[in-house]
């Protein structure tokens, strides 16, 4: 498995959320706080009128925010779409073998500041079963865990024990969770 390269050339995007043409490698890119590219990616399930997301307890030995819940999340390396870096993160993260058809767009690219990171993310997510089986990368993930919406919009509010930030991109990516649980229910 792959792990994060610091070195890895990132495409530097305007204050703005525009695509440049310019690179620079993700250490620089952190340094000086230089706008990117990231991607999430939320397993759901969606099970008697229950929605749950699949959160990963970032490794200890991350240099930020170590032992802190997170989302299946990663940088657009390179010339990358960020639908390709979303499999890449989730095959590699949570030993899936999905592929670009198998995601589906939950949050559009998004300003998802934090203290040590400028970035614009994007979010896919796939509904599983309670039933399905994700193994975690040791190097990066400490646990993977099923939590309740409830719990993850509780996280998100109080940003304690967790990456989540109280911003545009995660109250996004609540709105839209709750859009799919009605499109799944409607469906039934």
């Amino acid at each position: 498995m792959r792990v994060a390269d610091k070195n890895e050339m990132l495409r530097v995007l305007d204050r703005d959320g525009n695509l440049t043409d310019k690179f620079e490698q993700r250490k620089i890119v952190h340094r000086d706080g230089i706008y990117h590219q990231e991607v999430g990616f939320i397993p759901l399930v969606i099970d008697n009128n229950h929605i749950y997301v699949l959160l990963q307890k970032r490794s200890k030995n991350k240099k930020s925010y170590p032992n802190c819940w997170g989302l299946c999340a990663g940088h657009v390396v390179g010339n990358q779409t960020t639908i390709q870096a979303a499999v890449l993160e989730a095959n590699e993260e949570l030993g899936l073998n999905l592929k670009e058809k198998d995601l589906t767009l939950l949050a559009d690219t998004t300003k998802n500041d934090r203290d040590d990171n400028k970035c614009y993310a994007t979010c896919y997510y796939k509904v599983f079963s309670l039933e399905d089986k994700f193994k975690k990368q040791d190097e990066e993930v400490e646990e993977v865990r099923w939590f309740s919406l409830e719990d993850f919009e509780k996280m998100i509010e109080e940003e304690k024990d967790c990456i989540f930030k109280n911003n545009e991109y995660y109250q996004k990516i609540l709105m839209n969770i709750n859009n799919v649980k009605e499109i799944c229910y409607d469906e039934k």
